[in-house]
């Protein structure tokens, strides 16, 4: 294989962020390509960002194309979104070819219909299918792993119970907006996933023996209320990725066994209950413009990013997420853990996670989970992808 890693859907917002902290952080010592279907794009890219890679031109549509990128790297690292629309070709590709994949999805139902549709066919080439490597969802993945890890080593416990608190300040890109309003009201809200119905139980309970997991995991996130703090921790109130992040971790705990039957808690933390307050009706007046046509159509044409646009580079320096982790053991052991992200997470700091989390596959392969199948972060990369963040950034630390 030629390269270590192939970008794929560089030329996109959070795509370009990922070529800029590949080249200033591995640049030369690195053998990588910037990927994309536009030549014309991406040569641009590379001449405006002086990157010290190769180009590969790939549709998303085009398998053919697809196969002859995917077959000269190591691992694709993908930021081409929405996923449903443009994704599973490429997995397709990628599952075929037995080579390692990383994206940073959020789109729950279409990762069930890849577990679904390739997780056998990826046992079987030995490809990794890692998703959710990015925001969404490797700080709360791989923070209940290694709580889940402690309370097992240190108390022999199972997990009871996650409860977290997400200290955060980011704001959303175009493409993710395209890929919500997608989900909610366009074509994707129609598909229908077969393969993932037909498999009479949920995808996310797919175990690496391919069996149903009985290892069950339920959220009961924070909605449009306020819960107030006990034993000096935070209120907490509504987080919009919460129910993406419960899952992903409902993922991790079907192929890891965290517990049976474990309880997940998701919300926003406040320290004040007049700023949760003020918080929800903001959401509350926020949503009734979303969901009302005409309403949406104004904030869509004049006031909401379009794909391709995102936070100020001022913006996301000033970013930042301080992930709170409480772990309830079976036994009624606590053990609790904080995880910090110093830029925005959602854009600056997922380019750094989608790249970390597929150079973890590209250069540290025999460390992490042996093996194909479709994964999360916290059930195939695990310590490996925290070590290389906490070497590039993060602070990772128990209480």
């Amino acid at each position: 294989m030629g390269f270590d890693l192939v970008l794929y859907g560089a030329t996109g917002f959070t795509g370009t962020l990922a070529a800029k902290y590949v080249n200033s952080e591995y640049g030369s010592s690195l053998k990588w390509a910037i990927a994309g279907r536009t030549q014309s794009k991406l040569e641009k890219m590379k001449a405006d960002l002086n990157l010290d890679c190769d180009i590969l031109v790939a549709d998303s549509g085009d398998k053919r194309s697809l196969l002859k990128m995917v077959k000269q790297t190591k691992v694709i690292a993908t930021t081409a979104g929405p996923f449903a629309r443009c994704g599973t070709l490429l997995v397709e590709a990628c599952v075929e070819s037995g080579v390692d994949y990383c994206d940073i999805t959020g789109e729950t139902n279409w990762v069930r219909e890849m577990i679904a549709k390739y997780d056998d066919k990826a046992r079987e080439t030995g490809s990794r299918v890692v998703c959710h490597c990015g925001h969404d969802s490797v700080p709360w993945d791989l923070s209940a792993y290694m709580l889940a890890k402690k309370l097992k080593e240190e108390n022999g416990e199972q997990v009871a119970k996650f409860d977290f608190y997400d200290d955060i300040k980011s704001a959303p890109s175009g493409g993710t907006l395209e890929t919500a309003l997608g989900i909610m009201f366009g074509s994707e809200s129609k598909q229908k996933f077969p393969a993932s119905k037909a498999l009479g139980y949920d995808a996310l309970l797919k175990t690496s023996s391919g069996k149903k997991s009985e290892s069950a995991l339920k959220a009961k996130n924070i909605g449009y209320t306020v819960a107030l703090g006990s034993r000096g921790m935070p209120h907490r109130s509504f987080f919009f990725m919460a129910g993406v992040n419960a899952n992903a971790c409902k993922r991790s705990n079907a192929i890891n066994n965290y517990g049976p039957n474990v309880k997940y808690v998701e919300g926003t933390s406040f320290t004040s209950i007049f700023a949760a307050i003020l918080y929800v009706l903001g959401y509350i007046f926020y949503g009734i413009g979303i969901y009302t046509p005409p309403l949406r159509a104004i904030m869509r044409a004049f006031f909401l990013p379009k794909p391709g646009e995102g936070p100020s580079e001022e913006y996301m320096d000033s970013g930042y997420l301080h992930l709170t982790g409480v772990a309830k053991g079976s036994e009624g052991t606590v053990v609790k853990s904080t995880m910090s992200f110093n830029v925005d997470p959602g854009y600056k700091d997922t380019a750094r996670m989608v790249v970390e989390s597929a150079l973890a596959l590209a250069l540290e392969g025999k460390k992490v989970t042996s093996g194909g199948g479709v994964f999360t972060p916290g059930a195939c990369q695990k310590e490996v992808l925290l070590e290389r963040l906490l070497r590039t950034g993060t602070t990772y630390k128990f209480h």
